[in-house]
């Protein structure tokens, strides 16, 4: 059974978990370094994307959301476990190679140069009567993703990079055959595996006050079977978002103020997008239902709900009910919240605000919003089973979190906690591990029948004493109990700290050959 360790990581060695990895990889992991068995009944391919490196050309990163995006892919077939990892080729990574420096800003504050030159520039600009440029570069290093042939990366004020799925080779940029219209993609995205449709989302801030959101739903083959657009001023940054039977449901965050000053700000190299986050008591907070073509409300209209000040980048759980009322969980951020690099470790503030996983209820008659916290743990990055999305039958939410008293930092544990009953059970880790990602036994057809937590739980894990990375496999109706396997990956080396993650039950290699001594 796994152990509840009080004894804290070491700092420095954690930190080295966001270290630079130029490498890139294809192998079989010998089955000598797979702790365990993996089980039969997992077959397809774990994907998750995250920062590379930290620093470019000899310059370190101001914060890792900055750094190139790397690709890993996880493949289960037969028992055996196949390894590759490939960088996003952007052309802002291509540039960067060629000129041996840093050319472009990130937004989380990285500067390519000086601020005495980034305002020289921006004043220049301004006497000329030019619009001051900004060069923040697309990292797309936030998601990765398969759908319909296709492998996608995202950073979300950008367009998705398109992969091959059996190399990792980047195609290039995808605006999907022109639908994404707004140039951009948002971070997540939901399946509707009934319609057997991908949704996503585009967001683009405007300065008069506008913003411009659209929502696409594509069925297998990439055709845009739905798509609505909206501007609504206020809603300056979406992440994630809930998928229900009749709506799309977002957060408008109190944490997010766009104004020319600002721009001129970032533009000067001042400050930066990600550096500006942070609680204005002067914006409002409301979740934003929109209704999603076929299903409406009798006015068709965007309806929008008032609830308390905090910030949310992720959702977990989701369903209507009989009389249409919404439930969800989401992982809420306090008024103290900031994209600080806390610690050099985690990607916000954390040790101040840390994440606390949150039930929603709105009665969308009555246009009334009511929430309590459901566990009191610091956690992130909760996944679901990923073809239950808005369905009664979606129960279990999966979430790296720190569930040792007194600390909030490092995400150790994974905790599995039941929307409908409240109970929970968590894996407590060796190390320190990035986003739990759930592998439905039963692939595409999982989506009905059977139990909602029947497969598997994946886990990237980081040691810190001995620098090296692990994937851990986990039976999800017993996350508590030891893991079915561990993967060690071959000549022992590391994977830097990774975002977000998905699975597939497809693969995209061929099985080993088999060997007999």
């Amino acid at each position: 059974m796994s152990a509840k360790v009080r004894i804290p990581l070491d700092v420095q060695q954690l930190r080295r978990g966001w270290e630079s990895l130029e490498r890139e990889s294809s192998y079989w992991v010998p089955q000598a370094d797979i702790i365990g068995q993996i089980p039969r009944g997992l077959r397809g391919t774990f994907l998750r994307n995250g920062p590379g490196v930290n620093a470019v050309y000899g310059k370190r990163l101001k914060h890792p959301i900055d750094g190139d995006g790397m690709v890993c892919a996880l493949t289960f077939i037969d028992g055996r476990v196949h390894f590759r990892s490939k960088f996003v080729s952007s052309s802002h990574r291509r540039e960067e190679r060629d000129a041996g420096k840093v050319l472009y800003d990130g937004q989380m504050g990285t500067r390519a140069t000086g601020p005495v030159t980034q305002f020289g520039k921006v004043l220049v600009s301004l006497l000329s009567g030019k619009k001051p440029k900004i060069k923040f570069r697309n990292p797309s290093n936030t998601s990765v993703f398969y759908w319909g042939g296709k492998v996608l990366t995202t950073y979300e004020t950008n367009l998705p990079h398109c992969l091959d799925p059996y190399t990792l080779e980047t195609m290039g940029l995808d605006d999907l055959g022109g639908t994404l219209k707004l140039h951009a993609m948002a971070a997540h995205y939901r399946v509707d595996m009934k319609k057997k449709r991908l949704i996503c989302l585009s967001l683009r801030v405007r300065l008069n006050g506008a913003a411009e959101v659209g929502f696409y739903e594509f069925d297998e083959h990439w055709h845009c079977c739905n798509a609505v657009h909206h501007s609504i001023a206020g809603l300056n940054y979406i992440h994630d978002f809930v998928l229900l039977p009749q709506f799309y449901l977002v957060h408008m965050t109190p944490f997010v103020k766009v104004s020319t000053s600002l721009v001129l700000k970032w533009a000067a190299g001042i400050s930066s997008p990600g550096e500006e986050m942070r609680y204005h008591s002067d914006l409002p907070s409301k979740f934003v239902l929109i209704p999603r073509p076929g299903h409406s409300n009798p006015n068709s209209t965007v309806i929008m709900i008032n609830t308390e000040p905090f910030h949310i980048f992720h959702y977990g759980t989701a369903y209507q009910d009989r009389h249409d009322n919404i439930h969800f969980t989401a992982v809420c951020l306090d008024t103290n919240f900031n994209m600080t690099f806390d610690d050099e470790i985690a990607l916000s503030n954390v040790s101040v605000s840390p994440g606390r996983l949150f039930k929603f209820h709105i009665d969308v008659k009555q246009l009334t919003c009511s929430q309590e916290m459901a566990d009191l743990a610091s956690v992130e990055f909760p996944t679901v089973h990923p073809f239950r999305h808005g369905l009664s039958t979606s129960r279990y939410n999966y979430l790296m979190a720190s569930d040792r008293q007194g600390y909030n930092l490092p995400y150790r544990d994974v905790i599995k906690f039941d929307h409908l009953s409240s109970s929970r059970q968590v894996y407590y880790s060796h190390g320190s591990i990035g986003e739990p990602v759930f592998a439905p036994r039963h692939g595409y057809s999982s989506y009905e029948g059977g139990d909602d937590d029947d497969g598997y739980v994946l886990v990237q894990l980081y040691n810190p004493e001995l620098h090296r990375t692990e994937f851990i496999v986990l039976d999800a109706r017993h996350i508590d109990a030891d893991p079915c396997a561990r993967i060690c990956l071959k000549l022992k080396h590391h994977i830097p700290y990774g975002f977000h993650g998905s699975f597939t039950p497809d693969v995209f290699v061929s099985a080993p050959p088999t060997s007999k001594l």
